[in-house]
């Protein structure tokens, strides 16, 4: 559980919104209020400015003609914007024209400019005085402040939204998601995890104190369940090893790894019943060493073994894998079954094993002396009338024939235009 100090969320909330409607009314109104002097100084300015640099070059004509009639037009000119109050000129001859509210002398911003004479603009023929109207200002700085007030309500309600769906994420959405969780919470269902939708940096509350509660049980439940089911799991797979290796030991021959006559009695039926309703062929190669018992009486058990186990690699070879299946059926006697296999096809692997043997099975013994076997083969392909023991006793018939008849021989002799 987690060891920070706890906080109340209603006061984490409050002095966060607190906070943050001071930061962004001082910040905007303080900007907004700086923006907006400069900007009304800046236009009063300009705009006294671009009058007398507008109105200079027709005042130093008049000026220089002593047209006093063309002077007092342009001083009326000038007065007609609101930003002059009042205008003074004082020609260099000693002549004064004025024009405007006399009231706005004392109170009002003073500007003068230089009239240069036509012909020579670096000389002075006289100056004008423009004195800015303070009402226009004021009137222009209370719009300004209408606009600020404007702006702090807008911003206000935007922060009273702010406040309402800063409450519905960090309380109210919590809150419910925690209802609805114990709400409909199941026996079934005790270690399902409680997780809320709740974003990092809030600091450690009640929420997350309840949060923690809820997770201290069920971390204690979950390990509890988890205990239970490795314990579970673990006696299983281990019981389900014990029994695959049961079963691989009751139907596999532990010297050659094939299977044994245990599984040969079990599977062959189902193998006379596939081939028998679907109309298949299936064959059966009784194979036998030829001398085994002569071996094992000179040479011993263990090189008996070793030629058992060659004996069964080389007829492993000429299976087809996932079809085909060899099995010990006892002693020196293998069986293999050929599904899908007719009785010239079947000689033929007959034929091809035992040639496999004959020329490449040979054992080295101890005294460098190599020991040559041979096998023989009885071939028998399911009849209509067939069982498995009566198959089985055909193929076993062909191959006592085999091997009264000389041995290292595949029996019944197929050839290619006739078939027993």
């Amino acid at each position: 559980m987690n060891k920070q100090a706890l906080q109340s969320i209603a006061s984490l909330l409050i002095r966060r919104v607190f906070k943050w409607v001071i930061l962004c009314v001082v910040c905007i109104s303080s900007l907004q209020a700086w923006l907006n002097y400069r900007a009304i100084e800046e236009n009063f300015e300009l705009t006294v400015n671009d009058v007398a640099h507008a109105h200079l070059p027709l005042l130093s004509v008049a000026i220089w003609d002593i047209e006093a009639q063309t002077i007092q037009k342009q001083i009326s000119l000038m007065l007609k914007n609101p930003s002059i109050a009042y205008v003074s000129i004082k020609a260099s001859t000693g002549q004064q024209f004025t024009g405007g509210n006399i009231n706005h002398l004392s109170g009002g911003q003073h500007m003068v400019f230089d009239i240069p004479a036509p012909a020579d603009a670096r000389m002075s023929i006289g100056k004008v005085e423009f004195v800015v109207d303070k009402t226009v200002l004021r009137k222009e700085l209370l719009r300004s402040f209408v606009i600020v007030i404007i702006e702090v309500v807008v911003l206000s309600v935007f922060i009273f939204v702010a406040v309402v769906a800063i409450l519905r994420r960090d309380l109210e959405r919590p809150m419910r998601e925690l209802a609805d969780f114990v709400k409909n919470l199941q026996a079934n269902q005790l270690s399902s995890k409680l997780e809320l939708r709740r974003k990092p940096g809030n600091g450690y509350n009640e929420i997350d104190l309840v949060v923690d509660g809820f997770h201290t049980m069920q971390d204690s439940l979950q390990k509890h369940i988890a205990n239970q089911d490795a314990l579970v799991a673990e006696r299983t797979s281990q019981l389900e090893a014990a029994m695959k290796s049961l079963k691989q030991l009751s139907i596999t021959d532990s010297l050659t790894a094939c299977y044994n006559r245990l599984l040969f009695n079990e599977r062959m039926p189902a193998e006379i019943q596939r081939a028998v309703r679907y109309q298949r062929h299936l064959s059966l190669v009784f194979c036998d060493i030829d001398f085994f018992k002569k071996v094992n009486d000179e040479y011993g058990h263990a090189i008996g073994d070793h030629v058992l186990l060659a004996f069964a690699q080389s007829l492993a070879e000429e299976l087809r894998i996932d079809v085909d299946w060899v099995v010990r059926y006892g002693g020196e006697e293998f069986i293999l079954v050929l599904p899908e296999t007719n009785l010239q096809a079947a000689w033929e692997v007959a034929e091809r094993i035992r040639q496999q043997v004959a020329q490449h099975l040979f054992i080295r013994m101890q005294d460098g002396s190599m020991l040559r076997v041979t096998a023989s083969f009885g071939v028998a392909e399911l009849q209509a009338a067939d069982t498995m023991e009566s198959l089985v006793q055909r193929a076993d018939e062909w191959l006592y024939f085999a091997k009264s008849h000389g041995r290292n021989q595949v029996q019944p002799i197929i050839d290619s235009t006739s078939q027993l």
